[in-house]
């Protein structure tokens, strides 16, 4: 198996660092699910990261219909009007990794497609917003942490995303234990970022 198209739904502090890391692979199909203003003001203006304008395609669900990779990453209460979009961009063939904070991303997903195509996931990134663009130190960055749910751990498509993430310099690290790791960064936004703000 090797991963040859990427969606993205959703480009701002977590998609960035995929926008980062993927723009720089000529041979992948990459792209960012938009529609309406927010797809014109993508394509007009761009996304702005570490002071440099990417301009990756901007696709309607349709566009990004049975991509080999769909990354989720947007804010969790975006995700229930989002199903639809990810019901259409998703084929037979997709598979689905969420980014987004929370315990319970995957579950939610899975009301809108096969959940056997949901592969959990996590990530950790130090990204903030400045002026209107997005800044994050692409080396002190944890990335994504990923892994099936069950045995076979070391399937086809983990070794295949790890690989693809491998080259766009995207840190990324599978897991045998990914509910636990999940619960572990939920514990971490609740219990020490909190406090901390």
């Amino acid at each position: 198996m090797e991963i040859k198209s990427v969606a993205l739904l959703g480009a701002g502090a977590v998609g960035s660092y995929i926008i980062w890391g993927l723009s720089k692979l000529p041979d992948i199909r990459f792209g960012i699910i938009a529609e309406g203003s927010r797809a014109a003001r993508l394509r007009d203006d761009g996304c702005t990261i570490n002071n440099v304008t990417y301009h990756p395609q901007v696709w309607s669900p349709q566009e990004a219909k049975g991509v080999d990779l769909l990354i989720v990453a947007l804010k969790y209460g975006a995700l229930p009007g989002a199903l639809a979009i990810i019901r259409e961009a998703v084929g037979p063939h997709t598979t689905v990794m969420s980014l987004m904070n929370g315990v319970d991303s995957e579950e939610i997903i899975a009301g809108a497609v096969d959940s056997k195509q949901i592969l959990p996931a996590l990530i950790k990134i130090a990204s903030r917003h400045e002026g209107n663009g997005v800044r994050f130190n692409p080396e002190k960055t944890i990335g994504i942490v990923f892994g099936e749910a069950q045995a076979p751990f070391e399937s086809e498509r983990v070794l295949a995303i790890e690989a693809l993430m491998r080259s766009a310099d995207i840190h990324i690290r599978h897991t045998d234990c990914i509910n636990e790791e999940i619960w572990c960064k939920f514990r971490l936004n609740v219990c020490n970022n909190l406090p901390q703000a």
